[in-house]
């Protein structure tokens, strides 16, 4: 039975069907289409789009959200780097433009944006639920384009922000002192490739992919430096659809183009490598560069070999700094070792204490007198 005032009702099948207005037949009588959902709600929101999608005004002066999309994105190409542009753009053509590309930018609604995405985060019986990172990610490319549009004189802002959902941060594991001291005697046996790369990142910070795209040639001996230049990223390939390819990049910012000392605890082990390695990539046997992914799950089996729980390579950069922390380095130093813009990110984000630090740090109050 429909409530009243409204055309929904609930059919035998067990669905709930909505009804609306499409026009008028030669004749004059109303003709009706249906949409169909598994709630009253569900109906209740996609008839409410119909209405919207059938009452905008046609405007031909007006650009299509999918055109000013593509323009935004054309005009950061140089500013955002192949991993970032990348994203953005799986971004838009697979998520944004299928369901907000045919409206006219300036007849986008706080609402039909906030619908949007909802349903992202509900998903439906076609698609799952998307994480709340990755819509929140989604809605910020949202919200650069309407500011782009804006900036532009193409469309007016909108009255209020639309949603974009919080992230509750995980705690990220790291290793334990105990578990670092097992995974260090295992990786100094019978060094190689994997392992000292493995041991260059425990001791430098050095992410994934800057540690697939590094050379012997950024190492200096004699001034006993690491130079961090390029990082491994995966773009778009050109012509191929979505498809990617991994390349050698600039680093994301400019802050993460550094130089770190070489650690005594290591330096002796990368110079025997260096003499006796055939390629010029540090963590590879060939010619090119090996693959993020094909890195990490190297180090995974030597978690496995370790018996030591599972935990991403990005760990061991969260491992590092907490260590750093731990041993009285200073948070600037630290900062820039890590490449970080500012120190705010390094302590927000990268620094782990422990209970056994917090402890030793608060009872370093003494009794007031």
């Amino acid at each position: 039975m429909s409530r009243h005032g409204e055309k929904i009702r609930k059919r035998k099948d067990g669905r709930w069907e909505g009804r609306y207005k499409i026009g008028n037949s030669k004749s004059g009588t109303t003709q009706y289409a249906s949409v169909y959902g598994h709630s009253y709600a569900e109906v209740k929101v996609k008839l409410e789009e119909k209405v919207v999608e059938n009452t905008r005004p046609t405007r031909l002066d007006t650009p299509l959200f999918k055109n000013v999309a593509l323009d935004w994105l054309s005009l950061n190409h140089q500013k955002n780097k192949g991993s970032t542009e990348a994203k953005y753009e799986f971004l838009i053509k697979k998520h944004l433009v299928p369901i907000l590309g045919e409206f006219p930018i300036g007849e986008l609604s706080t609402a039909v944006l906030n619908r949007f995405c909802e349903g992202k985060l509900n998903g439906d019986k076609k698609n799952q639920p998307l994480a709340p990172s990755y819509v929140r990610s989604m809605m910020l490319v949202v919200n650069s384009i309407l500011n782009y549009a804006v900036a532009e004189k193409i469309c007016s802002p909108l009255n209020t922000p639309i949603f974009k959902p919080s992230i509750e941060r995980s705690e990220i594991r790291i290793l334990k002192k105990s578990e670092q001291v097992v995974l260090e005697d295992y990786l100094r046996n019978d060094i190689d490739k994997t392992k000292l790369g493995i041991l260059i990142t425990l001791y430098t910070g050095m992410r994934i992919g800057e540690i697939c795209a590094l050379q012997w040639d950024d190492i200096d001996l004699t001034a006993e430096v690491i130079s961090v230049n390029s990082t491994v990223s995966r773009i778009i390939n050109d012509g191929c659809g979505n498809k990617t390819k991994l390349v050698i990049n600039s680093p994301k910012t400019s802050s993460s183009i550094r130089k770190i000392p070489i650690p005594n605890a290591i330096f002796e082990l990368i110079r025997q490598e260096k003499n006796q390695s055939k390629s010029s990539y540090v963590t590879s046997d060939n010619a090119t560069f090996l693959s993020p992914r094909t890195y990490e799950y190297r180090f995974h089996k030597i978690l496995e070999d370790c018996a030591i729980s599972s935990i991403n390579y990005h760990a061991l950069r969260h491992t590092f700094a907490t260590r750093c922390v731990e041993v009285g380095v200073d948070i600037k130093t630290l900062s820039e070792i890590l490449g970080h813009a500012s120190v705010a990110i390094t302590l927000n984000t990268y620094v782990h204490p422990s209970m056994d630090l917090k402890r030793s740090q608060i009872n370093k109050l003494s009794p007031l007198a």
